[in-house]
């Protein structure tokens, strides 16, 4: 799709993208091939596309024989969407926010796959939901900001509440990068497609307790992770300080040096104790 002709069906519907709402168009039909190929898309799925925009990847995706759902929040691309894919059968679309839309009554858990260029500022959010809550896609394919996909896919060092969310509910990698040319208005960031599979069981009860002890260990990441945790938890330092060192770790360790195997060691040590 070339950018003229982005700006053209932008100025009939009457749309001036407005990049805090993530409205940054692929244009590289290449890359929506890529994408798909990634996701594993086969005739028989059922795919979700979050803000499909102007319908770029959605025709990628429907050329694989898939049945689409795609949800667009935005009222003029909507309408755009209606006319261009009119005749479509196996395309259901959806005027709302992603969030407000009662999945349960459309997808089964793990019977469909989630495939998307998502808006940078709604990646936290979206990791969020499709992972720890039903009703989960087998897989996830999406693109968005690199420094986010790096913070995804972070080592002990560098890890986050995000990077431990995604890598305890899944198995996320980090595919291939997009250069910001590759869109318009081009964005000032490079972007990258990140894949998520081998999505873990839900345990909410057991979840809920170990997440509670995990942002009580981010509280203040400056700090010693033994400091944090006595104070936050209200558990007797010596204790912690205990727990830290049987499981290997030094006494001076903040919450970001922990891999997920770590985390949870210390947890079933301090919480399931």
């Amino acid at each position: 799709m070339k950018i003229t002709q982005v700006q053209a069906i932008l100025h009939e519907i009457g749309l001036r993208p407005q990049q805090a709402a993530g409205q940054n168009f692929l244009l590289d039909e290449s890359i929506c091939a890529s994408i798909v190929s990634a996701a594993g898309v086969e005739p028989e799925d059922t795919v979700l596309e979050i803000g499909p925009g102007l319908g770029i990847l959605t025709e990628a995706l429907l050329e694989t024989g898939a049945k689409i759902i795609a949800v667009e929040i935005d009222q003029r691309l909507y309408a755009y969407l209606k006319k261009k894919f009119r005749g479509q059968e196996r395309l259901r679309l959806i005027h709302s926010d992603i969030f407000k839309v009662n999945l349960n009554t459309i997808i089964k858990e793990g019977e469909y796959k989630l495939v998307a260029n998502l808006p940078y500022s709604a990646t936290s959010l979206v990791f969020r939901n499709f992972l720890s809550l039903p009703p989960r896609p087998s897989n996830l394919t999406v693109m968005i900001q690199r420094d986010v996909a790096k913070r995804i896919t972070a080592k002990p060092g560098d890890m986050s509440l995000l990077s431990l969310t995604t890598q305890f509910y899944s198995r996320p990698i980090m595919l291939f990068d997009v250069p910001p040319s590759s869109f318009f208005p081009i964005p000032k960031v490079t972007s990258s497609v990140l894949y998520c599979d081998d999505f873990q069981p839900l345990n909410p009860d057991q979840d809920k307790k170990f997440w509670q002890f995990v942002r009580a260990g981010f509280a203040a990441r400056r700090k010693k992770l033994a400091t944090t945790l006595a104070t936050s938890l209200h558990i007797p330092a010596p204790k912690v300080a205990e727990a830290i060192e049987s499981t290997g770790l030094h006494e001076l360790v903040r919450a970001q040096e922990l891999s997920l195997e770590q985390w949870l060691k210390l947890a079933k040590k301090l919480v399931d104790d």
